[in-house]
């Protein structure tokens, strides 16, 4: 079949908070490059391959984005990159775009909830949230999260999905489940009788939605063995779905607002398949009605790094194109963990609580859905985009601290400062170029195989490089997308005279703020933010006002103000005053 020799792209995206800006810069990139390389094959196409015009230096092969999943920040920019690739006007950021109109990404991520009157910051404090809900539900105001959402997640005039995104695209958001979900367990195969077993309760899980075409329509597929719901993004009701979903897994625990989550019960039903391999004997025992209703916190709680769900999904989509190694998993991770020792806990009651914690959590994460099927051998099926800036030091080039500068306050950062998002935004297009000129690529032996056709000498000629970088006699690879923007890879000639400065990306200076204008434009906003907290949280306003005049807003600010500017100046962040 034509469709086997597709190479089939699984993204999966894991949580960053405000970092969730390089990931957008990456996936902005990506789209960019992929179109551009569809142009010209378009061109060659209908010009044929006898034309004087046709351009053997253009590789033919077909690559098709297939899974994208996400957990937190990963989700958001999965939904996003769905209403992208539908999008008849939608524009990369480039040179000829700094503003960033009509570009989903940079404007939620970028500008996110910014506007003439007030910056994301000044409402994320604002406190009309506690007063309109008369208790608390988040340390933060999180209706400028849902601006945002209003903002990007809409109807928009559609096109015909790209050559570049398959018709069966999947996308996937993880949750975590507060209310939790029971399945029974039968231990009693006899097939007679009653059910003898024992309830088991889980709180991960997914939402799995594609887009409505002429091969899938809307809702729930009709085979029972399919979990995934259809969405027909022209209506207002489907966009509210992808629009609670996507606030779903982006709802950091305490931090930002829980969501409450209705879906069908014939969805829960199916689920045993997915989280045990099979259904026999596992039976998912939603509540009556046909309406499962929960509360829903950040996907990243329990999978945070959802690769596991998206190979799953891609193997069982594509089982020839998984045997014969016609696909690639693209990790996109702004934190990726480089711990290489676990600490001895000590034997204090704190240290023995603080050390349970983390137990639970690296558990959680080790189980995670599908993980152990994702650790398989596969030579250059799965590749790793991570945050890499490198700065001069006394002649040699390093890696700082710290490459994002929306990485302090646990990914927080980026919040208080547009600066910091714009560059990691950058940073995220950067990087994304370096990769897919220089990494996500296959050996000289491999080539003709993996990607089913046999690649011209004039493309490759074009196109390859070696490691050692450079060197004549080092081994051959070429890539998996190649970049227009390249005249020939080997010594980095690039074509500065159709791209200029996108041929080559410079990254913005790394920001710095002065840590006295932040606290001249915040610090009477963070005060009255910590009062209001206490306030609501006492429910008493005598009680509430005595703590607030001899303590809390005091001792709250020096604790936020300290810990702030502490984590500025360890990632390089302050200026000098």
């Amino acid at each position: 079949m034509k469709d086997e020799n597709i190479f089939k792209l699984c993204i999966t995206m894991a949580g960053a908070v405000s970092a969730g800006a390089y990931t957008a810069g990456v996936l902005d990139y990506l789209i960019e490059t992929l179109d551009l390389w569809e142009q010209v094959k378009t061109k060659n196409r209908t010009l044929g391959e006898n034309h004087s015009n046709y351009d053997h230096t253009v590789p033919m092969h077909q690559v098709e984005i297939d899974v994208i999943s996400g957990s937190s920040a990963g989700g958001i920019s999965g939904s996003l990159t769905m209403l992208a690739l539908t999008d008849k006007h939608f524009k990369s950021y480039n040179r000829n775009n700094k503003a960033g109109e009509n570009n989903i990404f940079y404007k939620s991520w970028v500008e996110m909830a910014d506007d003439a009157d007030s910056d994301t910051l000044e409402k994320l404090l604002s406190e009309n949230d506690l007063k309109e809900y008369g208790e608390v539900k988040s340390l933060l105001n999180t209706k400028p999260i849902e601006v945002i959402a209003d903002r990007s997640l809409k109807i928009r005039e559609q096109r015909e999905m790209p050559k570049y995104a398959s018709k069966s695209l999947d996308v996937i958001l993880t949750t975590t489940n507060l209310r939790g979900l029971n399945f029974m367990v039968d231990f009693d195969d006899s097939g007679t009788g009653p059910p003898k077993g024992t309830i088991i309760t889980n709180h991960g899980g997914f939402l799995r939605y594609k887009l409505m075409n002429d091969e899938f329509k809307v809702g729930i597929p009709e085979n029972k063995d399919d979990l995934y719901f259809v969405l027909d993004i022209s209506q207002e009701k489907h966009i509210q779905y992808l629009k609670d979903a996507t606030l779903s897994t982006a709802a950091f625990p305490i931090g930002l607002e829980s969501r409450e989550l209705k879906i069908s019960s014939e969805y829960i039903k199916r689920y045993p398949r997915y989280l045990f391999k099979s259904d026999k004997g596992i039976t998912a025992l939603p509540p009556e009605g046909d309406i499962y209703t929960f509360n829903s916190v950040d996907g990243g709680v329990i999978n945070n790094e959802p690769y596991g769900i998206a190979l799953k999904v891609v193997k069982e989509k594509n089982p020839i194109h998984v045997e014969k190694e016609k696909y690639a998993v693209i990790m996109i991770d702004p934190f990726p963990n480089k711990d290489h020792d676990v600490e001895q806990t000590g034997t204090g009651i704190m240290d023995i609580v603080s050390g349970l914690v983390k137990s639970l959590r690296n558990q959680v994460m080790f189980n995670q859905d599908g993980i152990l099927d994702a650790l398989d051998t596969s030579d250059r099926t799965k590749f790793l985009i991570e945050p890499i800036r490198k700065v001069e030091i006394n002649g040699e080039w390093v890696r700082p601290k710290s490459e994002l500068a929306s990485a302090p306050v646990g990914g927080f950062a980026g919040f208080l400062n547009k600066d910091f998002r714009k560059h990691d935004f950058q940073l995220g297009r950067k990087n994304c170029q370096n990769f897919l000129r220089y990494h996500f690529a296959l050996p000289q032996n491999q080539v003709g195989n993996r990607l089913g056709i046999e690649v011209p000498e004039v493309a490759k000629d074009r196109f390859e490089y070696s490691l050692p970088p450079k060197d004549p006699h080092g081994e051959k690879y070429f890539p998996i997308i190649p970049d227009m923007r390249v005249i020939k890879s080997f010594d980095e000639q690039l074509n500065m005279t159709d791209y200029g400065e996108d041929a080559k990306i410079q990254l913005l200076p790394y920001p710095k703020v002065s840590f006295k204008d932040f606290e001249k434009r915040y610090k009477k906003m963070i005060k009255r933010r910590i009062g209001y907290l206490v306030k609501y949280m006492l429910k008493s306003s005598f009680l509430s006002s005595l703590a607030n005049f001899f303590y809390v807003k005091k001792a709250g600010y020096k604790f936020v103000s300290k810990a702030l500017r502490s984590e500025f100046g360890e990632n390089g962040l302050l200026k000098d005053e």
